[in-house]
């Protein structure tokens, strides 16, 4: 999502404009139901989910259940243009559709391509797993799709009407099973979801094993980096630039300590701090934190699906809440999850080696879906500081990584060759 239009105002414009239009909608769906054609086969299915590539990752358990439940359909994804790599890894749907928001322009001119698009695809059905925004459900209204299923919020009583399928948030599950509760109710008509617990148990996300030859290529490029006999280390010290980074960050030092402690309890270990191009200069401050010299900034250096290759080399993955997180779960990577200002309940690293770790405040989450992922304490935004990061140590989390790699697989068979 680096570059792209800010996502605090695509949310308010959402929240400015989406109410007006989804009302106006709702209206005119209230009115045309005596003459609405009954419901038939399901053949193109349309998912939508815009925000958060780690979001779409954490997604995929249940664009997989509808796939189950309508084998012979076409999945249709549509999101913003940032999100093209991390579907093209996934490799779960048929047919992506993509909005570019850098500009006004270019947000009206693919937005109105996309509707075209499903509008000539004949979508029977809409799965809107953004959480409250509106821009989805006016995106279906207006592609013609008949039936809508998403999350109902009561306090926009348009969702009533403009919903077929009223979805429960419920912010005491893991988002992915957040996500897998609409497909369940598309399938069931359960409210109350007497089932869901086995039901769910079903999805997972997708196992990515990547090649010997992509591994390789990996290794080559970052050749000067690494050497053989290295035990790859990764840290992600970065977030999305959108949603209060200044509450979701450690202190950069501290991030230096920890790879200087890493590195004296195993010195085999090679620490790379990963990150996007945009994220070089501040990856490589962090760096020039450490003392010792087996740390080194590789922000950049590679693309998308080199670093998930990257993170199934790796015989640790540290990272703060965030894509990259998610990403490593796709590998089963050991991973520890930071968690500074949102909940691991929701967004917790979902594999067979993971930890998290958060701060033990009732302020966390310092912000919600509920309130527009508005930041509660800090106001304005040149207030807000990590505050309740810095109450986490170093010892707090060198205790679970500890744990992980007791129970990850021997180190020696993921040593660089």
């Amino acid at each position: 999502m680096h570059g792209l239009v800010n996502v605090k105002l695509m949310r308010r414009i959402d929240g400015l404009v989406g109410n007006l239009l989804c009302t106006a909608l709702a209206a005119g769906k209230e009115l045309s139901r005596p003459f609405a054609a009954p419901p038939g086969q399901v053949k193109n299915i349309v998912v939508m989910k815009f925000f958060g590539m780690g979001s779409i990752v954490v997604a995929s358990p249940a664009v997989a259940a509808l796939r189950d439940q309508h084998p012979g359909a076409r999945i249709h994804f549509v999101t913003f243009k940032g999100n093209r790599d991390v579907l093209e890894i996934l490799g779960l749907t048929d047919v992506n559709h993509y909005i570019d928001p850098s500009t006004p322009a270019s947000f009206t001119r693919t937005t109105l391509g996309v509707i075209r698009a499903l509008r000539a695809a004949r979508c029977e059905l809409a799965v809107d797993l953004e959480f409250f925004a509106k821009f989805p459900l006016t995106l279906a209204s207006l592609a013609g799709i008949p039936k809508k299923a998403g999350f109902y919020l009561q306090s926009e009583a348009w969702r009533r009407s403009l919903l077929d399928v009223t979805g429960i948030y419920n912010h005491y599950f893991h988002t992915k099973d957040i996500f897998l509760s609409l497909p369940y109710l598309i399938a069931t008509e359960d409210p109350y979801f007497l089932d869901f617990a086995a039901w769910t148990a079903r999805y997972r996300y997708p196992r990515l094993q990547p090649s010997e030859l992509e591994r390789a290529g990996v290794r080559k490029k970052l050749a000067g980096k690494i050497a053989p006999g290295d035990e790859l280390v990764v840290i992600n010290a970065n977030t999305s630039p959108d949603l209060a980074p200044e509450a979701r960050k450690w202190p950069e030092a501290r991030y230096a300590e920890l790879a200087d402690r890493i590195v004296a309890e195993r010195p085999r270990a090679r620490v790379l701090f990963i990150g996007a191009p945009s994220e070089r200069a501040y990856v490589e401050r962090v760096v020039g934190h450490c003392r010792t010299p087996r740390a080194v900034a590789i922000a950049g250096d590679l693309n998308l699906r080199e670093l998930v290759t990257l993170f199934a080399e790796a015989v640790l993955v540290v990272s703060n809440d965030s894509g990259p997180m998610h990403l490593a779960c796709l590998v089963d990577a050991p991973i520890v999850g930071l968690f500074f200002a949102d909940s691991p309940v929701l967004f917790a690293p979902q594999g067979s080696r993971v930890r998290s770790v958060v701060p033990p405040l009732y302020s966390i989450p310092l912000f919600t879906v509920y309130n527009g992922k508005d930041i509660s304490v800090g106001r304005p935004s040149s207030e807000i500081t990590n505050t309740a990061a810095c109450t986490v140590s170093v010892d707090d989390v060198m205790a679970p990584i500890r744990d992980v790699l007791e129970v990850a697989a021997p180190a020696a068979a993921r040593a660089v060759p």
